[in-house]
């Protein structure tokens, strides 16, 4: 009775009392916002930004993929500003089965040149699809060329040897006993019949020799003749074909199913073998269990790895491995149970195992062609890759004398040297090359992909349809998916197709995915991936500083994370003004070396005198964030030593271009200072989520519009002040609230 009622408190206290208590101490630790602290529960995907183990899916991706599989064959541009993940989605739309061939298109290349390189990368890729080597064209010496024709076979011998060697050792060993017994029994028999028919064969050669048997010599001469003759027929060879296939056809199936007839005739095994089904008992039922396993894991029709940390491991060496454990298991199980071992200790087994052996290599020998030299369009592909690298040429002299002596000799040489093809003849033979191969690839159901990077680095819009105009010559091949990456001013020309305006992407462009930067519930979902756990504020903070772009996502969401470990706090105000602040000031030491290339007056310089200060102040880490703020403010709004409009200092445009970028980069920064690095984010963000500037999506399109205009970046942030309540020149606090804040629909204000 004191049992139970002591059990039942236990549980009482764990359920009334320590679970409660333990709650509010946790709630009491992490304070009034816990989602303001960083606790993630890993972030090893920051540790490989180019992992594919971290890409997540996306609208952009779904539209290609769709747009792939309505075409058999096209050119689809991937269009949109850099850093947004062009490449990634490029990469992720390319399958295992598919043949893909991925260039870059650098600055220094031309279009010459990028179709060389191209070229020469879809005959290597294709050369090593097909299972084959690409030839080395740099090892051009006698020696070199002597190694690399015998060291392939060399390492097939070698492989060959590791396998045949011990299979034939334990071959040997096993069936030693067999050969021992069948010599006693018939060696003495066999023998005098193959000594007899040899003698007989010799005799009858020495009598037709020597002319004492005619008959003989007439047969011989007949069957000479008809030899001679049937170099020109076709049936004597179709034939001996036929019969040589029907030979040893049956052959190996006599000696394959005779010795399992045998062991059914065997009334002994037969007894045996009729116990073990009778009464399997329990090693029996695991002896069937391990076969069953060994049956179901064929890794044959597997595709595809599991990933394990950084780690990527083959499904098809894992079910090898368990293939391997279950065959062990079933020869240990069937040598452990009685009634098997009699079974297996049959003494004609090894004559029957060697028998069947035996009928599976007579059809094997059957079976054995050539191997040909390779497809042809391996051999088509090799011999272009000398086309583009390469041209050779070969000398040969013989001298010969007879005075004053007979002598002799010989001289060779060989050169190779690199030679620029035509190029309507190289575009040409890229397309056949290429359309012969996608041929043969959609025979077998999969798709040829060229996927060309990098396009929108080429400099300027005008210097990329200039190339893509070149090159567009190539385009069009059947049954071939031509993936570009390019930047937003190409997608933006094929958008504008049909309208007066026409240029390369008229003729060159199928069809143009858009891809925009990402979405706040993006952003989420891409941060969640690599740092499971990390918090919505800190998501909203990245989103905000990579204006949705996925590289920077992922390059502010390692920067946070630096942060928090050098700074040693998890607190979002704490160290969204580390990292604000510590990217403003990289961001203004850029514009300071733009500025240091302007023509400035000594009015004018006590500007860039200001805009030293303000960066020293900024590098200095002080802790008196308030006087950092108010520099921020007089430099945002253009104010005191920082009124670089005024008409006085006579600034010329560009640096007052340069200036106004500057001014209004500090004020998107100040507003993310304000909003992320107050106490009390969730609350306020509550706040301002009633007003429709008031949504932390509109913090991402200020940092993309900095990027078109600062007025129109500038309207944005005071829109999002307003919402957030926040001050700005010339307006109170309280009537911004109320009186400029726009309202959500159906909502009241705080």
């Amino acid at each position: 009775m004191c049992k139970l009622s002591g059990n039942s408190w236990e549980a009482d206290l764990r359920v009334d009392g320590v679970r409660p208590l333990m709650s509010r101490i946790l709630d009491a630790l992490l304070g009034d916002d816990p989602d303001e602290l960083l606790l993630p529960e890993s972030y090893d995907g920051f540790r490989s930004p180019n992992h594919h183990q971290y890409v997540v899916s996306s609208i952009s991706a779904e539209q290609l993929a769709r747009k792939m599989n309505q075409m058999d064959g096209g050119t689809i541009a991937v269009c949109g500003p850099r850093g947004s993940g062009k490449t990634t989605l490029l990469e992720g739309c390319v399958t295992e089965n598919d043949f893909s061939v991925f260039a870059a298109a650098p600055t220094t290349f031309t279009p010459q040149d990028f179709l060389i390189s191209l070229f020469s990368k879809v005959c290597e890729g294709y050369i090593k699809s097909e299972g084959y080597h690409a030839p080395n064209l740099t090892r051009i010496t006698t020696t070199q060329r002597a190694l690399q024709r015998v060291l392939p076979w060399v390492k097939r011998s070698a492989l060959w040897g590791a396998y045949a060697v011990p299979a034939l050792f334990l071959l040997t060993l096993g069936t030693f006993a067999a050969f021992r017994s069948l010599e006693q029994k018939h060696g003495r028999a066999v023998y005098s019949f193959a000594q007899r028919l040899i003698e007989d064969a010799m005799s009858l050669t020495v009598d037709v020799w020597r002319g004492e048997n005619i008959g003989a010599a007439l047969m011989v001469i007949l069957f000479a003749t008809v030899i001679w003759k049937a170099r020109h027929w076709s049936s004597p060879k179709s034939v001996l074909k036929s019969a040589w296939d029907l030979g040893y056809t049956l052959g190996g199936a006599v000696l394959v199913f005779a010795p399992i007839v045998s062991a059914f005739q065997d009334s002994r095994l037969m007894g045996s073998l009729d116990t073990v089904l009778d009464k399997p008992g329990e090693e029996g039922g695991y002896l069937v269990a391990a076969l069953l396993l060994f049956w179901f894991l064929d890794p044959g029709p597997v595709r595809g790895s599991w990933s394990i940390g950084s780690r990527e491991i083959e499904k098809k060496d894992v079910l090898r491995a368990g293939r391997l454990v279950c065959f062990g298991a079933s020869v240990y199980l069937a040598y452990t149970t009685p009634a098997l071992r009699q079974v297996l200790n049959d003494d004609q087994n090894p004559i029957r195992a060697l028998s069947i052996l035996a009928g599976f290599i007579l059809w094997r020998i059957g079976d054995w062609r050539p191997q040909p030299g390779g497809p042809y369009l391996v051999s088509l592909c090799r011999d272009h890759l000398y086309k583009l690298k390469t041209v050779q040429t070969n000398t040969a002299t013989l001298n010969l004398g007879a005075s004053p002596a007979v002598t002799a000799g010989s001289t060779n040489a060989t050169s190779i040297m690199s030679i620029p093809p035509n190029f309507p003849d190289l575009v040409a033979s890229f397309r056949e090359v290429l359309e012969s191969i996608a041929w043969a690839r959609s025979i077998q159901g999969k798709r040829t992909v060229i996927a060309i990077d990098e396009l929108d680095r080429l400099g300027s819009d005008v210097q990329a349809l200039s190339f893509l105009s070149e090159i567009k010559s190539v385009f069009g091949v059947p049954r071939v998916h031509y993936l570009i990456s390019v930047a937003e001013d190409v997608g933006a020309a094929f958008v504008r197709r049909g309208l007066p305006y026409r240029d390369a992407t008229d003729s060159s462009l199928d069809d143009v995915v858009h891809v925009h930067p990402g979405t706040l519930a993006q952003s989420k979902q891409i941060l969640q991936k690599r740092a499971p756990g990390i918090s919505a504020p800190y998501v909203a903070l990245v989103h905000a500083l990579s204006g949705g772009l996925a590289r920077d996502l992922v390059r502010y969401g390692r920067r946070v994370l630096e942060t928090e470990e050098w700074t040693g706090s998890a607190e979002l105000s704490e160290i969204s003004r580390k990292l604000i602040l510590e990217e403003l000031f990289e961001t203004l030491s850029g514009f300071r070396v733009l500025l240091a290339r302007q023509e400035w007056s000594e009015e004018a310089s006590l500007i860039l005198e200001s805009f030293r200060k303000l960066m020293a102040r900024l590098r200095s880490d002080s802790s008196d964030v308030s006087e950092i703020h108010r520099e921020l403010v007089d430099f945002a709004e253009q104010r005191r030593h920082f009124d670089f409009s005024s008409e006085v200092l006579n600034l010329p445009q560009e640096t007052t271009r340069l200036l106004m970028e500057a001014s209004c980069y500090a004020y998107f920064s100040l507003t993310l200072l304000d909003i992320f690095g107050s106490e009390g984010f969730t609350r306020r963000s509550e706040s301002a989520a009633v007003y429709e500037d008031g949504d932390l999506e509109r913090l991402a399109e200020a940092r993309q519009e900095l990027a078109i205009s600062t007025y129109t970046a500038k309207a944005l942030l005071h829109s999002i002040r307003r919402s957030w309540q926040l001050p700005i020149q010339g307006e109170g606090a309280s009537e911004d609230s109320g009186r400029n804040g726009r309202r959500i629909p159906g909502q009241q204000g705080a």
